[in-house]
């Protein structure tokens, strides 16, 4: 018997597609109610503001077109005060930003990831220690700086010990650690150094968990101690998340100044990037005080975009990235 062919029904597809275009519509609309909120809030308080900062770098009080205000970034940079034989606070503004990332990323970072993986082997009271390097960041920067404040103010402990050194200027003396242009910015240098441990070191010590404990046993039984351990499997093992914070710090280099705002704000010779824009914003109530600023911060995009961009290659390229 010959076998008969028997023709789909295409009004039997009809109700599975529809129901599929009805699930994926749902999808879709799913996916543009959850991106709404923060594409909306990118806009709003990112794009806009940076759009607008762009356009008024390039614009007068009154809105015309010039240059000049770049001009004046450049005299800025460029000038030496001839009363006093000094730089501008631009010039202390940008060595200062440079110099702290600089002892972050080379100082500090160290610091964070050996202490995380002291933390992960589990020395003794390791559970003490993780309170300790982390309350920095528990009790907020505000409270962090005005106890580190008092250590070192001239009635502080730290101060006293340094006086009795012989170590105190007269300089230091009549304006303090805080207020002298000669030890303001070490001042700052050294609270970041205090409170750099907090959160990265969560971070690091989440990276470290990851790694598989058959590892270090095998290294344990090839005689590998402790600090081989720590620069020949842990380093090159969470490599991938110390060029990521690394990038991250320095794509902030030019609009961090929290330490500085809170520690010494009227000293120019401790001041940053950022707290020289925020500073000239805040000088007068005049728009025309932030044509300037916006320049500036436009100067220091063009400049750190293609910066940060070169040092992700080049991590990228010091170590590659190991599955595990």
């Amino acid at each position: 018997m010959a076998d008969i062919l028997v023709s789909p029904n295409p009004n039997q597809a009809l109700p599975k597609r529809k129901k599929h275009m009805k699930r994926r519509t749902s999808e879709i609309l799913f996916i543009i109610a959850m991106l709404a909120l923060p594409v909306i809030q990118f806009v709003i308080f990112w794009f806009i503001p940076n759009f607008n900062s762009i356009i008024m770098g390039f614009q007068t009080a009154k809105g015309s077109f010039t240059t000049e205000w770049f001009k004046k970034f450049w005299d800025q940079l460029t000038t030496v005060d001839p009363i006093f034989n000094q730089p501008g606070e631009l010039v202390y503004a940008l060595r200062n930003s440079l110099l702290y990332f600089a002892v972050n990323i080379f100082i500090c970072t160290p610091i964070v990831v050996f202490f995380s993986y002291v933390l992960y082997k589990k020395v003794p009271a390791h559970g003490i220690f993780k309170v300790i390097f982390y309350l920095p960041s528990i009790i907020g920067g505000t409270v962090t700086a005005t106890l580190f404040r008092y250590l070192f103010l001239e009635d502080g402990p730290i101060f006293k010990l340094l006086d009795n050194m012989g170590w105190i200027s007269e300089e230091v003396y009549s304006l303090g650690l805080f207020g002298s242009g000669s030890t303001a910015f070490l001042m700052v240098i050294i609270y970041s150094i205090w409170t750099c441990v907090g959160i990265n070191m969560i971070m690091f010590y989440g990276a470290m968990k990851r790694i598989p404990n058959e590892i270090f046993e095998s290294a344990e039984i090839d005689g590998v101690g402790f600090f081989r351990q720590f620069v020949d499997i842990v380093v090159p093992l969470i490599w991938p998340t110390i060029s990521t914070l690394i990038v991250f710090s320095l794509s902030g280099m030019f609009i961090s100044y929290g330490a500085v705002m809170i520690l010494c704000p009227d000293v120019k010779e401790a001041s940053m990037i950022g707290w020289y824009i925020v500073h000239y914003t805040t000088a007068t109530d005049s728009l025309a005080s932030l044509n300037y600023p916006a320049a500036v911060g436009l100067v220091f995009t063009v400049v750190g975009l293609p910066f940060v961009l070169v040092v992700r290659w080049l991590l990228n390229k010091i170590s590659a990235n190991i599955e595990y």
